[in-house]
């Protein structure tokens, strides 16, 4: 139950594949969609038949939401993450650990007022220890974010909203209350006022009223005042720790900041804290500055007339942000809305004895305790480590990006290497990720290569980028300052040069093909070399390396044999499907060159298809399809692309980043 591609809490072979996430950063700041599903669990983990477990006693069972386990201090725990509303069900109660939960609850922000308007109020946040549960459905609302209030020539009614309450049906219920909307700047006919809520809206401009709008004691703060019947800024949204900043009077006529929310560990864990429920900013005056809006999801104020920053930022969907308000004008301009809520239900479900290493995501599978660095970080083992203890790695580099138009090759894999090293304790290591390679958007230019990879003393390159039509050959993997550990070569096209491998951990691109209809050679993977362009089509990209067994959590992905055919080539670590199947570093796909030949599929392991150019089905014309990026964390090499010289922007992919992971024995 839970997997985090399907963000409605269905089973991952039935959920809706829409992940519908803020930032991600899942989660603004969170870690990324691959890494969550990789780390995800459906069903019953740590009570599931067969599966060792980390030592000590097993908590309760249940379902519902997005799911996530971490560490915090010496016990293991599971969240129930809900951005929609559902139920958690709790299907079985533990017979050693406590059977009570932890809460966060967070409503829908307000939205921003117009003309000059009030930031938002951040949601009502509340959250609380010790809930004694049983084994039994709990009904989850999550609340909405309010719309942004319109001026003219939209009908005066349309205020900002409030938005509304998010709650979990306890034996005694919780609920917390919708932030106040914003009000309207003195531009336009009232209401002017800002409203109590959560937290509360900011007053607009030009309102004359010190009376702060108020936030719910234990929920959120009072909205920022608008003081004066002249030049004056709008209020900010009040934020879940902080109220929101006052507009100024003339000369500087600056509208409030939000006030900024509050961070929580429920969802994600300490390495991972979420902040929730900041406020939204206000709207600006003619010649004041906008009001920022609050750390936790609050949106920013307009900053000026010139479209489009005339509308108020809307509030980060998942956080309760308020918000933020449209600048002075009684035009249409809108306020920003409100950002939905969220709830968060934890509770402990085993424990580590005690943590031996910090750094990146920590989670458990069979007997180790893994390390997932999806950004470059620091790997400390502690005291209790002991003098030394070998631990299991993989390094993927990134991978290379897309030669230059038209018809750039596709990039080759990062490299991928594995295998052990003994640690010292306590000690600190570097991880570094290695970024995707850049696209190149010029012609005659390679696309660009990715960053290396490592951990401690060991390292692995980058993979190399497609080759450009005209002139260019692909490049070859990069090695990384270690030396010849580079990854896997680019693709060739229209007469240039595959790209070799360098080193044992990446293969070589292959070819282009025969003319006049020859396509782009696909990108080496880091287990096969990429296949040549034909008159067919692009060449696929060489499919990337199974990891060890120890990392294969059968809850992320499935596992089989390496895909072969189209289209079950492509996917990454933790994809749903063949293409999954815990492959990582695969190699971009081959680009055609001409009309109704084929593109190339990327290899399993993260590489990205090639673009291509079918005629429309409905004008005939050839419709260009640009190259898409390899998959993130997966060192994937990106697809080679077909675009015209006219096309705009840009006109290749970005090479997948590389990840590291790390296992050591948990007991």
């Amino acid at each position: 139950m839970g997997y985090l591609g399907r963000r409605i809490g269905l089973s991952q072979d039935n959920g809706d594949s829409n992940p519908g996430a803020a930032g991600g950063a899942v989660g603004g700041g969170l870690l990324d969609l691959f890494a969550h599903g990789y780390f995800e669990r459906q069903g019953d983990l740590y009570n599931a038949p067969g599966i060792p477990i980390p030592p000590g006693p097993q908590g309760l069972t249940a379902t519902g939401g997005v799911i996530s386990d971490y560490v915090d201090g010496s016990g293991v725990y599971r969240s129930h993450v809900f951005t929609s509303s559902g139920s958690l069900n709790v299907t079985a109660l533990s017979g050693s650990l406590s059977n009570n939960v932890d809460y966060l609850v967070v409503a829908g922000g307000g939205g921003g007022g117009h003309a000059g308007g009030g930031g938002g109020g951040a949601g009502g946040l509340r959250t609380a220890s010790g809930i004694s549960v049983s084994v039994s459905s709990y009904a989850v609302v999550v609340g909405g974010g309010g719309a942004g209030g319109i001026g003219a020539p939209q009908p005066a009614s349309l205020i900002a909203r409030d938005g509304t309450v998010s709650s979990v049906a306890f034996s005694s219920p919780i609920s917390s209350t919708g932030g106040g909307g914003g009000g309207k700047g003195g531009n336009s006919s009232g209401p002017f006022l800002g409203r109590p809520g959560g937290s509360g809206g900011g007053h607009g401009m030009n309102a004359n009223n010190t009376s702060a709008p108020t936030g719910v004691s234990g929920q959120g703060n009072n909205g920022g005042v608008a003081p004066s019947s002249g030049s004056t800024g709008a209020g900010g949204g009040g934020g879940a720790s902080q109220v929101g900043e006052s507009g100024s009077s003339s000369p500087t006529d600056n509208a409030g900041n939000g006030g900024n929310g509050s961070a929580s560990v429920y969802a994600y864990g300490p390495l991972n804290p979420v902040t929730y429920a900041g406020g939204g900013g206000g709207g600006t005056n003619i010649v004041g500055e906008h009001g920022t809006g609050g750390t936790g999801g609050g949106g920013d104020g307009a900053t000026g007339p010139a479209a489009p920053v005339a509308s108020g930022s809307s509030g980060i969907d998942g956080t309760g942000g308020g918000g933020g308000g449209a600048w002075y004008s009684p035009n249409s301009d809108p306020g920003g809305n409100g950002g939905s809520g969220v709830v968060v239900v934890r509770y402990q479900i085993g424990s580590t004895a005690v943590t031996k290493a910090t750094g990146g995501a920590i989670s458990f599978y069979g007997d180790k305790t893994i390390h997932t660095f999806t950004n470059s970080g620091t790997f400390q083992t502690l005291g209790n480590w002991g003098s030394s203890k070998t631990v299991t790695y993989v390094l993927v580099g990134g991978g290379g990006g897309s030669g230059g138009f038209i018809h750039g090759g596709a990039g080759g894999a990062g490299g991928y290497r594995t295998g052990t090293v003994s640690i010292p304790g306590p000690s600190t290591q570097t991880v570094t990720v290695g970024a995707g390679g850049q696209s190149a958007d010029i012609r005659g230019v390679t696309g660009g290569a990715g960053g290396w990879s490592g951990f401690g003393p060991v390292k692995v390159g980058s993979g190399g980028g497609g080759a450009s039509h005209p002139g260019a050959g692909a490049g070859s993997g990069q090695a990384s300052p270690a030396g010849s550990d580079g990854g896997s070569g680019g693709g060739g096209q229209n007469g240039a040069p595959a790209g070799g491998g360098s080193g044992p951990y990446g293969k070589n691109g292959g070819s282009f093909g025969s003319p006049p209809a020859f396509g782009g050679g696909g990108g080496g993977g880091a287990g096969e070399s990429g296949q040549n362009g034909h008159s067919e089509g692009g060449g696929n990209g060489g499919n990337g390396v199974q990891v060890p067994t120890i990392f294969q959590d059968p809850a992320a992905a499935p596992s089989g044999a390496a895909p072969t055919p189209a289209p079950q080539r492509g996917g990454g670590l933790g994809t749903p499907g063949p293409g999954g199947s815990y492959y990582l570093a695969g190699g971009g796909g081959g680009t055609t060159n001409y009309p109704n030949t084929a593109y190339g599929n990327g290899g399993a392991g993260g590489g990205a298809p090639g673009g291509n150019n079918p005629p429309s089905p409905t004008t005939g014309v050839q419709d260009y399809i640009l190259s898409i990026s390899g998959t993130t964390n997966t060192g994937g090499g990106a697809g080679g692309h077909d675009a015209r010289p006219a096309d705009p922007g840009p006109r290749g992919g970005m090479g997948g980043s590389g990840i590291v992971l790390i296992a050591y024995d948990t007991v």
